[in-house]
């Protein structure tokens, strides 16, 4: 109790220090329209200050209008499909402001503005990051129950899964505590040390997703060594001409081969005073299929699946919703917001038998915005609870939660005061402190992480200075933690309390060049690092979920990295590229490894893996095109590749565990005139090769299904052999009553390849999913 008293103080203090800033500084009404380059007005364009995290959309005739805006210099953000988004800084002077914006119309689509690990929102082609976005149309195309499955069409980025409920992030060969996952920037805390362990999170709830490629640890701390993923909300809209408004978006999706349904309502109201949004989102899934093969027991081969068509104990359930309120004072906007998600799914095990989970996540934010002339302060409160709760080996979901043999909590409340500076002494930028509070918990009979807690305090700036053509950014963040943990005779390793402490520098410098008005090069520095979770030092138990005794490590010192990367970006009317190519060292890079002569493994055991660290490193290269070629044919194609090494010890030029294989991916999209009620009705074909990849020895999660790590194990692999997807689908949008219907269509692995995905975590006795037939809508009212 006395940690929420001591941020709820905080953030009461810091929110009632803003009621002292004169109110004149808020005193600018802005009206304005958006045009095309005909003159011809734009209905339904999206104009929004991002700094100030408000928005709205052009009327019938093109115009917009925001009250209370501060005096000073703001970026408007202006965006419209089929039109080149616009960011642009404007001075806000007067009691009244007239803007007028014109649009370049444009075949190739561009995200506006990109916010995740940038000094402030900016134009994701100016940002010496790697940074891409998915949102809009795009987004409801791809969103799924697993955020994983939704952005792993980002080159250099790939889905950890085990089914389609479960998914998480793999970024430039960095995944599970390496790659932090956000909302609306703040850390996302899920038990997130398991392979099978994904976000708990809701993607129908945002607006859209930013993903970092390369060190964030900055701006996020720990865990975002190797990326981050943020989800973001909607911004609040505020009506100025008294009328209160109501809109939303229905939405539906099914997918053939798990039987799996979602429907999702989203509302949000706006008067001139207060914004409301809420939304409420029903998934549920039977057990997955793969195509029809001879399974092991029917052919006796060496490294054939043992299950084949239906996979039994893969079903899933989800309920899940948000609801949130925003009051725009007079000295700017105060919000609070609460998301949950409750999902219940099934985990199959390789002897055929269950586990059942029960995952709970909820999040209360209580954020505010106030603008000054030249500043904007952002005090932000986060309070998230966590539960993860699974079964012995025989039992679904349906027993839960009495049947309870892992049985984990956890408490995170993080406080965070952000200041953006705009345009001061030439820099734009933020600086800030956040304190951060980890409680966790373990009441189960199986002792996975122990329980304990550790407060984390961090200081950061990240300013960037812009001179014609030339963008320069450069960072520093200090981070100092304390943690407790608490001795249990259960576990060996921890006998008594255990209570220790770490301090980490990390940074950045970057910059980018306007070679041309379309080619911009860029390079950016980055130092990340990662304090060891309470599993990486304290486990000690069965881990079901990956079926092997795991083993900690409480000598282990943090990770640290130096990434460098350079990219050059080209774009124009018909065509947008770009090529990055990385380079990654980690120090004390920790890892699992088969250890059954460990000291402290226990008899009986068939699979022990213990934690080792060692120095590595991480090279590859991303290329992306995007181009429209007549204006009835749009083509793309990307390719992503990654070489891995240990750098000392016992396994010096080994290759480093889950590390993703080469992929290129390539399609094209035709997009076929209006006929009667169907308006911009397209076809679209898509066509996937992923390599074969050879797992990393003893080194490697399930590597036991190869040869030489353990018991012989007849069925199923770790190394996988390289296939061919292909995907092809249709859609068009339409109008009900006056309200516009998006509708997409799509069947996948078209040619129902037989095929194990390297980061398919069922592949050790599983084939991957089969053909499906996908159907989605959205009805936007």
């Amino acid at each position: 109790m006395k940690i929420i008293d001591f941020f709820s103080i905080c953030f009461l203090l810091l929110s009632l220090a803003q009621f002292n800033i004169n109110a004149e500084n808020l005193k600018a009404n802005v009206r304005g329209k958006v045009f095309g380059e005909d003159n011809v007005p734009l209905v339904g364009a999206h104009v929004s200050l991002p700094s100030l995290e408000r928005g709205t959309v052009t009327n019938n005739n093109g115009e917009f209008s925001f009250s209370n805006i501060p005096i000073g210099n703001q970026r408007f953000s202006v965006s419209y499909i089929g039109y080149e988004s616009l960011l642009q800084l404007v001075d806000i002077e007067g009691d009244f402001v007239e803007l007028t914006f014109t649009l370049k119309q444009t075949a190739i689509q561009t995200e506006t503005i990109v916010i995740t690990g940038n000094p402030y929102a900016n134009s994701p082609l100016n940002t010496p990051q790697d940074i891409t976005s998915i949102s809009g149309h795009d987004m409801l195309k791809k969103e799924s129950a697993s955020l994983g499955k939704t952005i792993e069409s980002i080159p250099g980025v790939y889905n950890m899964s085990a089914g389609s409920v479960a998914g998480k992030p793999v970024i430039r060969g960095h995944s599970g505590e390496r790659v932090l996952t956000l909302t609306d920037g703040i850390p996302l805390e899920y038990q997130q040390y398991g392979e099978r362990h994904a976000p708990n999170i809701e993607i129908n709830n945002f607006e859209r997703v930013e993903v970092v490629k390369g060190a964030s640890s900055l701006l996020y701390g720990s865990d975002a060594m190797g990326g981050a993923v943020n989800l973001i909300s909607h911004p609040y809209h505020f009506s100025t001409d008294g009328a209160f408004t109501l809109g939303g978006r229905l939405s539906g999706n099914y997918n053939s081969n798990n039987n799996e349904y979602m429907t999702g309502l989203n509302l949000n109201a706006s008067g001139n005073l207060f914004s409301l949004f809420g939304s409420i989102v029903k998934r549920k899934a039977d057990n997955f299929n793969t195509p029809e093969a001879d399974s092991y027991s029917a052919t006796m081969k060496s490294g054939d699946p043992r299950f084949t068509g239906e996979i039994p104990h893969t079903n899933f359930e989800q309920l899940n919703s948000s609801v949130g309120i925003g009051y725009l004072s007079p000295f700017g906007i105060i919000s609070a917001d609460y998301k949950n998600y409750i999902n219940k799914n099934n985990f199959l095990l390789p002897t055929g038998n269950p586990i059942g989970l029960n995952l709970e996540n909820h999040i209360v934010a209580v954020k505010g915005n106030f603008p000054l002339e030249n500043f904007i302060l952002r005090p932000k409160f986060s309070y998230q609870k966590n539960i993860r709760k699974a079964t012995k080996a025989g039992l679904d979901y349906s027993s839960l939660p009495d049947s309870a043999a892992v049985n984990l909590g956890l408490d995170v409340y993080t406080a965070r005061f952000d200041i953006e500076n705009i345009d001061l002494f030439d820099l734009s930028g933020s600086f800030g402190f956040e304190v951060k509070h980890y409680d966790h918990r373990n009441v189960g009979t199986v002792p996975l992480q122990p329980t304990g807690f550790f407060t984390n305090y961090s200081l950061y700036i990240f300013e960037e200075w812009r001179q014609n053509k030339l963008t320069l950014n450069i960072g520093a963040r200090f981070d100092y933690r304390n943690q407790t943990f608490y001795g249990t005779t259960t576990n060996p390793l921890l006998r008594e309390d255990d209570k220790r402490s770490y301090t980490n520098l990390s940074g950045s410098i970057g910059a980018s060049y306007k070679v041309t008005d379309n080619l911009t090069g860029s390079v950016n520095f980055s130092r990340g690092f990662r304090t060891p979770s309470f599993f990486n030092l304290y486990v000690y138990g069965e881990h079901g979920g990956v079926f092997a005794f795991q083993i900690g490590n409480p000598d282990l010192k943090n990770e640290t990295s130096f990434d460098i990367s350079g990219s050059l970006n080209f774009i124009n009317d018909v065509i947008k590229s770009s090529a990055t190519i990385f380079y990654n060292t980690v120090d004390n890079y920790i890892f699992l490894y088969n250890a059954p002569d460990h000291p402290l493994a226990p008899s009986g055991k068939t699979f022990v893996f213990a934690h080792d660290q060692a120095d590595a490193r991480l090279f590859g290269f991303e290329l992306n095109i995007e181009s429209r070629i007549a204006s009835w044919l749009t083509v793309h194609a990307d390719y992503s590749t990654l070489r891995s090494r240990f750098l000392n010890g016992p396994w010096e030029e080994d290759e480093l565990p889950l590390m993703p294989p080469d992929r290129a991916s390539a399609g094209t999209k035709f997009l076929l005139p209006d006929f009667s009620l169907l308006n911009a009705p397209y076809i679209m074909l898509n066509a996937r090769y992923v390599s074969d990849k050879d797992a990393a020895g003893i080194y490697e999660p399930f590597g036991q299904f190869d040869e030489g790590i353990g018991p012989d194990i007849p069925f199923g692999v770790c190394s996988t052999g390289d296939y061919f997807l292909l995907n092809a689908g249709f859609g068009f949008t339409t109008e009900i009553s006056n309200r516009q219907l998006l509708f997409d269509f799509e069947i996948t692995n078209i040619l129902d390849e037989v095929y194990r995905d390297f980061f398919d975590t069922y592949k050790g006795y599983s084939l991957s999913p089969g053909r499906s037939f996908n159907l989605r809508f959205n009805l936007l009212f």
